[in-house]
């Protein structure tokens, strides 16, 4: 990746992009924040397996707080706010926020 001007925020909405257990080896969302010409400034990944129904939810509910009303959260506040939105424990406790949790989008 050479997008060293412009990283990205990454969303993941499948499970396993951050699972990060073995330390030989470097998950996807790992591998994007190491990027060394570019890669991620953030990713919102899962680390664990869970079911899809809550998952899509719990990333709507990301969105909204990300780009609805003009004023866009801090990713850590939008994450907090998806996490919340949803019962599932596993799933709360297996996506992450790989990154700075009080950067906001421009």
């Amino acid at each position: 990746m050479k997008n060293m001007d412009h990283l990205s925020v990454f969303v993941m909405m499948t499970c396993l992009n951050g699972y990060f257990d073995d330390p030989a080896l470097d998950s996807l969302a790992e591998s994007l924040m190491k990027a060394g010409k570019g890669g991620a400034v953030a990713v919102w990944a899962s680390s664990g397996k869970t079911e899809p129904a809550e998952q899509t939810m719990m990333n709507r509910r990301l969105y909204s707080a990300l780009f609805e009303g003009g004023n866009s959260q801090a990713l850590g506040e939008a994450t907090r706010a998806a996490k919340a939105s949803i019962i599932d424990i596993d799933i709360r406790r297996t996506w992450l926020l790989f990154g700075d949790p009080t950067m906001k989008l421009r």
